[in-house]
């Protein structure tokens, strides 16, 4: 055999799946659940051959392949490799379906040639759901259905789907768990965003509207001389987050956006305008034994004008009354008037080393495979042992644990018994 015959036996799989780079984190978990069912898949860089011709083995693999899966987010609307690889697919009349992650709007070329595609909503669904429907949907034909798989018809917004967290669960504590993850934003673990866009960028990403009020909250950075705080500083981002979220007067940036800028220097003004927010929020993190600095700044993004900033020198027990402050100091710097059942101070933290649990816990949810939610459920559980009552620790246990009965790592028994 030989090296062209060979590399084309490689890649005759069932799915090719395209990707960004920002996206690896899903697309990998994408296809550790299709191989689980027997759905072999071809992913790049892990099945391009050593020596190969990079662009020669993706458009053999497409071509061998039945079905693309799109992981469509943000990050690959910009991609003008993605869309290359979209365009090839749809030449060879190869079924497509778009895995829609976040709430991206489709540039006029991918609204082309997705019209006529299936896509399946995560945001909707949640992912396990949402992977179950894209297993079941492989080799069937593009007839929309009312059950999350429809028609990408250009322009339209995609329904709220409800029936994919009704779905038959074993008992209520999975429930339970899965109102927690969509409540509390683990929804986010899904879009982990770090790097470049696989093969590079060559297109701008596409432009979000922007309203009065719109805030994004960018990780804040890890300071600490060990520069071993990144999972504190992603918690006490998403933390303020969810405060400010909870204001009827501020349109808050998902986490899922705002943190595929974690780890770059981007213009503030770019950020913005991809974001749709008119403000952002900058922070850092520095933790020195049960020392705790925290700086947070609210920038005007039209011009990078700092509107409100506060550096916070604290026992780290007091934690959640820094994130109180920061919230209550961004509110008042947009005269945002907030009614009795807004921003309350919540007491100080029983113990900041079970929050701490609890904050590593939620930060490996975000590599989104069996090794993340078994070490997640292992930190949130030390959380528990520590702090029983760190109500928020509890909820992310279930959480974890109920991911992991959903993609098959753990019988469902041992999770919902």
């Amino acid at each position: 055999m030989n090296e062209d015959t060979a590399n084309q036996a490689s890649a005759g799989r069932d799915v090719f799946v395209s990707y960004a780079s920002q996206d690896s984190a899903v697309a990998n978990a994408v296809v550790e659940k299709l191989e689980q069912q027997g759905i072999r898949c071809w992913i790049a860089p892990r099945d391009v051959k050593p020596g190969a011709q990079y662009a020669d083995a993706i458009v053999r693999a497409i071509n061998e392949s039945k079905t693309l899966v799109l992981v469509l987010s943000q990050s690959s609307v910009g991609s003008s490799h993605v869309g290359r690889e979209i365009e090839r697919a749809a030449s060879k009349h190869k079924q497509i379906i778009a895995l829609k992650i976040d709430a991206a709007p489709l540039t006029r070329a991918l609204e082309y040639f997705l019209s006529e595609s299936q896509w399946i909503d995560v945001v909707a669904l949640g992912m396990p759901a949402a992977l179950k429907r894209l297993s079941q949907s492989i080799g069937q034909t593009s007839t929309p259905t009312s059950s999350g798989i429809g028609a990408a018809a250009p322009r339209a917004a995609n329904p709220v789907i409800v029936e994919g967290l009704r779905s038959s669960r074993a008992s209520r504590r999975v429930v339970v768990a899965v109102a927690v993850v969509i409540a509390l934003g683990v929804g986010g673990v899904l879009a982990v965003r770090f790097g470049q866009t696989k093969h590079g960028d060559g297109q701008a990403p596409a432009v979000a509207a922007i309203s009065d009020k719109s805030i994004a909250v960018l990780p804040f950075a890890d300071m600490s001389q060990k520069k071993d705080q990144e999972y504190f500083g992603d918690g006490m981002a998403e933390e303020v987050l969810d405060l400010l979220a909870k204001l009827p007067g501020i349109r808050v940036i998902g986490r899922t956006s705002s943190f595929q800028f974690k780890g770059k220097s981007g213009d503030l003004r770019t950020i913005s305008q991809t974001l749709g927010a008119t403000y952002v929020i900058e922070g850092s993190v520095r933790k020195s034994g049960d020392r705790l600095r925290v700086t947070a700044q609210l920038i005007g993004a039209a011009d990078g004008s700092h509107l409100w900033s506060q550096t916070y020198d604290e026992k780290s027990g007091d934690v959640l009354g820094i994130q109180d402050r920061i919230a209550a100091g961004i509110v008042r710097a947009l005269q945002v008037t907030v009614g009795a059942d807004g921003l309350q101070d919540r007491p100080a933290l029983k113990s900041a080393d079970a929050y701490d649990m609890y904050l590593r816990g939620r930060h490996e949810m975000d590599r989104f495979d069996k090794t993340g939610f078994e070490t997640a459920a292992g930190y949130v559980q030390q959380a528990l042992e520590i702090g029983p009552s760190l109500v928020r620790a509890a909820e992310w246990l279930a959480a974890a644990q109920e991911f992991m009965a959903e993609w098959g790592f753990v019988p469902v028994r041992e999770v919902t018994r």
